[in-house]
């Protein structure tokens, strides 16, 4: 049961890790375009991304991983496994609330100003380019790298 738990929990890693940076390319490029079209597909790209791959992973991380805890002889009060849990907290607030708000705002903005004949738009990039989605944006990736480093060193056990 362990390596098959195992094997769960790193797909789940691996599917966030590849989601996120699918996501963190999608939005870098979006927020240097002033094209609709462009940053529409982008942009629903990005919210498939979030949706279909890192969400599924996530949960499947957290699942398989409890149970690794638990099949591993590990207790859930251990610094690591605390700190983990709470960063995924952290990391779904960010990414389901705020981060992907912004993402499907921006979706809606672009498909809003196609549907008006607008091809360019300066507000547009400016609102891809948005400080605070940056910011949050590489929060998750801070907040990613923060786990892999958790489960691989395990500071503590």
């Amino acid at each position: 049961m362990y390596k098959l738990l195992l094997v769960a929990h790193i797909l789940g890693v691996f599917l966030i890790v590849g989601g996120a940076a699918i996501a963190t390319a999608l939005g870098i490029k979006t927020s240097k375009l002033s094209r609709t079209q462009t940053v529409a597909e982008l942009t629903g790209l990005s919210i498939i991304a979030e949706r279909f791959v890192i969400t599924p992973g996530a949960i499947l991380a957290l699942v398989a991983g409890s149970l690794l805890v638990h099949e591993a002889g590990y207790t859930f009060d251990a610094f690591w496994i605390v700190a983990a849990y709470v960063l995924w907290v952290i990391a779904i607030s960010v990414g389901l609330g705020p981060l992907g708000r912004h993402t499907v705002r921006l979706h809606q903005h672009a498909e809003r100003l196609i549907a008006a004949g607008v091809d360019e738009s300066d507000e547009l990039r400016a609102h891809a380019a948005a400080p605070l989605a940056t910011a949050l944006g590489l929060l998750q990736n801070l907040i990613l790298l923060a786990f892999i480093y958790l489960m691989v060193v395990r500071p503590g056990s």
